[in-house]
C-alpha cells in the first residue's frame, strides 16, 4: 500500500506549501464536524490536469486482503498515518521522508502478527505536550508527536486498555477501535468495533483524560436498568447483550460542547428473537454532553435492526444558509441509501419522516418492529428493492446467473426480514453509503457522497443453543460454538469466502496455534476474548476435526436460535453486482431543498472495460473531498473483495 502527493507544477517549490495556511488537515475527515471539505482554491477545474507526482511512500505491508482505509492527518508540516499492520508512521508532508515508525506489535501483548482495519490517528496538544493517540485493537497508545516514542506518563506505561471500564468482566470483552477517537478540551472520547455474535461486547461510548488516561465517563448504548431506553428491550435472563457501537467514529460541536455519534445494530445482527423491542440505542444518531456523557437527544434510524443496517459513518455537522436564515443541522448517511437531516439542537427531522409499515418475519421467535422511518426528502441514493426487471443484462450469461439466484431466493422491498429460504436485500449490508461519509460544501449547501447498489442474500440457519452440555463431546461443544459465533463469516460448510474469510477445512495448525489465533486475532479477524479455556479447546478440536456442522437435534434442553449463513453478495460470474448498472454513483444533494442536484456513475470493473462495457459505476469504498476550487477528489475505487471493507 502506498500514499502519494501531487503538486500543480513541476517547477513549483514544495517548500512554499509550508506557508499555506490551508495545508493543515489536523483531524480525521478534515475537521471535528466531519465535513470532509478542503478550503483549497489553488487547484481548480482549469488546472487540475496539471497535477504531477511529487513523492510516494510505501508502507510495505500489503496483502491479498489489505486495504488502505487511513485518512492521513497533517499537523505542522508532518503527516501522520496508520497502516494495515496497525503501525503509526510520521512523514514529512512536503518530501515524504519517513520521520518515525511506531511498530505496535512490539508493544501489544501476544500479537506479533498484527493486521486489521485502522482509519487514522488522533492529534492532541497542551501547553507542554504534543501527542498522537494511536488505536491498536483494544489499546490506545500515546506517542510523542515528534519522536513516535511511547509517552509513559499516559495510562499504564503509555497506553490504556479499552476492555476495562465497560461495566463487565474485562477478560470477556472483545473490542477494537477502527475509526479514531476525538478530542474535546482535555478529554479523549472513543467509540469501538465489537463482535456481532450471541456473546458480543456492548458498544458503549467513553471518555478518558487526555493527559493521564484516567477514565472519566461512559454512555451506555445498551441501557442499564433505570436508564432511559431500558424499557425498549425485552430482556431475557442469562442472555448476553452487545453491539450498538459507533464504529464509524465521532463528530463534535465545540461551541455547544456536544459530541455526536451514530450507532450500529445490536447483536446478533440478523436475528432479534432474544432482543425484542425497538432496541435503543442501537441504530441511533446520538448527541451527548462531551463533558459528562449525558444524552441530549437521540434519533433512531432503524428499529429492531435485522439487516446489519448500521449507521456507518459519524454524523456530519452542517450549517445550512438560505438568504438571511441559517440552520444548524446534523446529516446522517446510511447503508439504506437514506439521508436523515436533523435539527442539531433537538434531533427532530427537518424534512418529514414517515413510519412506514414493513413485513413481518416468518422466522420462529422473531418479532419484527411493525414500522421503519423513511424520510420524504432527500430521495434515496440507492435502489430499495431488486425485481426481475432490475437484473443485469450486461452479458447473457450474467443475466442467466442473476435469474438463477433471483428464482432461488425471496425478494422484497426495503426492510423485508431475512428468512430461512434466503432474502435478497437491497441495498445490502455493505450499503448504500459506507464508513467514508460525505463532503459538505458550506458555500452551496451541497453534500457530495458516493454510494453503491449491491444486493446481499440474507439467509438464516436454525441452530440450537444448549443449556446443558455435559453429554456433548468436546468437538460437539466446539461445533455449537462455531455455529453461534463463527458461521456467519466462515460459512455453514466451513468453506468461507476466500480470500477475505478463509475456509476452515484441512487447517494445518495445532490446537495451541488455533486457540492463540482466536484469542489474539489475525488479519481482519479481531481478537475474540469471550471464550474460556474449555470453550477455546473445544472450538479448536472442532476445527481440527474437519467435520461439517450439523444440527444438534434431540437435546431436550436446547433452545432455538438463528444465525446468518454468510455475508453473501448477490453478484454475477464476473464479480459485479447481479443487478443492472449503475452499480455505484457520485451524488450531489441540496440539503436546503432536499433534492438530488445530480447523480453520475462512479467507477468501473477492469474486466468489463476490457470487453467494452464502460461507465457502469462500481461498488466503492473511500469517500470524496470537495474543495473551494470546485473539484471533487476521490481515491482509486476498489472493485474486489468488498466483504473485508466493512466495520
Amino acid at each position: 500500500m502506498h500514499l502519494s502527493c501531487h503538486s500543480e507544477q513541476e517547477s513549483q517549490s514544495p517548500s512554499a506549501d509550508r506557508l499555506d495556511n490551508n495545508t493543515e488537515w489536523a483531524i480525521y475527515r478534515g475537521d471535528k464536524k466531519a465535513s470532509q471539505y478542503a478550503e483549497l482554491g489553488q487547484i481548480n477545474g482549469a488546472n487540475v490536469h496539471r497535477l504531477k507526482p511529487v513523492w510516494e511512500y510505501h508502507t510495505g505491508d500489503a496483502t491479498q486482503t489489505s486495504s488502505m482505509q487511513c485518512n492521513p492527518i497533517v499537523v505542522d508540516g508532518v503527516m501522520y498515518i496508520s497502516t494495515f499492520s496497525l503501525n503509526a508512521i510520521a512523514l514529512d508532508a512536503v518530501t515524504g521522508k519517513e520521520l518515525w515508525v511506531f511498530k505496535s506489535a512490539t508493544y501489544n501483548e501476544n500479537q506479533a502478527d498484527l493486521k486489521g482495519r485502522n482509519r487514522g490517528v488522533t492529534y492532541w496538544e497542551s501547553d507542554v505536550k504534543k501527542r498522537i493517540f494511536h488505536f491498536v485493537r483494544n489499546r490506545v497508545y500515546a506517542l510523542h508527536a515528534k519522536t513516535g516514542e511511547l509517552d509513559q506518563e499516559f495510562g499504564t506505561r503509555g497506553y490504556i486498555d479499552l476492555r476495562e471500564h465497560l461495566d463487565m468482566d474485562p477478560s470477556k470483552a472483545s473490542i477494537e477501535v477502527t475509526s479514531p477517537g476525538i478530542v474535546y478540551k482535555n478529554l479523549l472520547i472513543v467509540s469501538s468495533r465489537v463482535t456481532e455474535g450471541y456473546r458480543s461486547t456492548p458498544g458503549h461510548i467513553r471518555a478518558f483524560d487526555a493527559v493521564t488516561g484516567e477514565f472519566k465517563w461512559i454512555f451506555h448504548t445498551i441501557p442499564k436498568e433505570g436508564e432511559f431506553g431500558y424499557d425498549t428491550w425485552e430482556w431475557m435472563p442469562g442472555t448476553v447483550y452487545g453491539g450498538a457501537n459507533a464504529w464509524g467514529g465521532l463528530s463534535l460541536d465545540e461551541e455547544r460542547g456536544w459530541v455526536f455519534c451514530a450507532t450500529g445494530s445490536p447483536a446478533p445482527d440478523f436475528y432479534g428473537g432474544y432482543r425484542k423491542g425497538m432496541n435503543l440505542f442501537g441504530n441511533c444518531v446520538l448527541a451527548l454532553d462531551a463533558t459528562t456523557g449525558e444524552r441530549k437527544w437521540h434519533f433512531q434510524t432503524v428499529h429492531h435492526d435485522l439487516w446489519d443496517y448500521d449507521n456507518p459513518s459519524a454524523p456530519i455537522l452542517v450549517t445550512l444558509r438560505s438568504g438571511s436564515k441559517s440552520q444548524d443541522a446534523v446529516v446522517q448517511l446510511t447503508k439504506m441509501g437514506l439521508t436523515f437531516v436533523l435539527d442539531r439542537d433537538t434531533g427532530n427531522p427537518l424534512f418529514p419522516v414517515e413510519e412506514m409499515a414493513v413485513p413481518k418475519s416468518t422466522v420462529k421467535g422473531e418479532e419484527t418492529w411493525p414500522t421503519q422511518p423513511i424520510p420524504a426528502k432527500p430521495p434515496p441514493l440507492s435502489r430499495l428493492q431488486t425485481t426481475e426487471a432490475d437484473l443485469t443484462n450486461v452479458f447473457p450469461e450474467s443475466h442467466a446467473d442473476a435469474m438463477r439466484q433471483f428464482r432461488k431466493y425471496q425478494s422484497g422491498y426495503l426492510y423485508t426480514p431475512p428468512s430461512e429460504q434466503g432474502q435478497i436485500t437491497t441495498p445490502g449490508h455493505l450499503g448504500g453509503v459506507e464508513w467514508h461519509g460525505g463532503s459538505f460544501d458550506p458555500t452551496t449547501n451541497i453534500i457530495y457522497v458516493n454510494s453503491h447498489d449491491g444486493p446481499t442474500i440474507n439467509k438464516l440457519k436454525r441452530i440450537y443453543q444448549l443449556e446443558h452440555e455435559d453429554d456433548l463431546t468436546t468437538a460437539q461443544l466446539g461445533m455449537s460454538i462455531y455455529q453461534n459465533e463463527c458461521m456467519s463469516c466462515h460459512g455453514p460448510d466451513r468453506k468461507g469466502v476466500p480470500p477475505v474469510y478463509p475456509g476452515l477445512m484441512d487447517v494445518k495448525k495445532t490446537k495451541g496455534e488455533i486457540t492463540t489465533l482466536i484469542r489474539d486475532g489475525k488479519g481482519i479477524m479481531p481478537s475474540v476474548s469471550q471464550f474460556n479455556a474449555g470453550e477455546l479447546d473445544a472450538l479448536a478440536e472442532f476445527i481440527i476435526s474437519n467435520e461439517v456442522p450439523t444440527d444438534l437435534i434431540g437435546q431436550a434442553d436446547s433452545s432455538i436460535q438463528y444465525t446468518l449463513t454468510g455475508y453473501s453478495i448477490m453478484k454475477d460470474a464476473y464479480g459485479a453486482p447481479a443487478i443492472a448498472p449503475p452499480w455505484g454513483t457520485l451524488n450531489a444533494i441540496d440539503l436546503v431543498k432536499g433534492d438530488i442536484r445530480w447523480k453520475v456513475p462512479l467507477g468501473e470493473y477492469p474486466e468489463l472495460v476490457a470487453r467494452g462495457i464502460k461507465n457502469t459505476g462500481s461498488m466503492n469504498f473511500g469517500g470524496c473531498v470537495a474543495t473551494a476550487g470546485g473539484i471533487i477528489l476521490l481515491p482509486q475505487l476498489m472493485t474486489r473483495n468488498f466483504g473485508h471493507l466493512k466495520k
